[in-house]
């Protein structure tokens, strides 16, 4: 399956006594720490929507990184933090190593 990944997620209640939620502070952020990464994903895009969307914040804008990927940094309104990123081409490389 070249090319795909198949991601699962499960909420408190997926399946009895779920020992997660006994970690979590009662009103702490749930997300916290986490990082999804989303790659082929134009951060520019995202960035747009994140900003367009209440109670989503920009953690770090959209930049290209020495690692060779653009990426944005996103956080959720429960704080888990979203990376969209896409490959750089071989001219964004190139600026981002001068």
């Amino acid at each position: 399956m070249s090319g795909s990944a198949v991601l699962q997620l499960h909420a408190d209640h997926t399946y009895h006594a779920n020992p997660l939620p006994a970690l979590i502070p009662e009103n702490g952020p749930r997300g916290g720490g986490l990082e999804i990464r989303l790659y082929d994903i134009d951060p520019d895009a995202a960035q747009a929507r994140a900003q367009a969307h209440e109670g989503a914040q920009v953690f770090k804008a959209a930049s290209n990184r020495p690692h060779g990927l653009r990426e944005a940094y996103i956080l959720d309104a429960d704080r888990y933090c979203w990376v969209p990123s896409r490959p750089l081409n071989a001219d964004e490389v190139e600026a981002v190593d001068a």
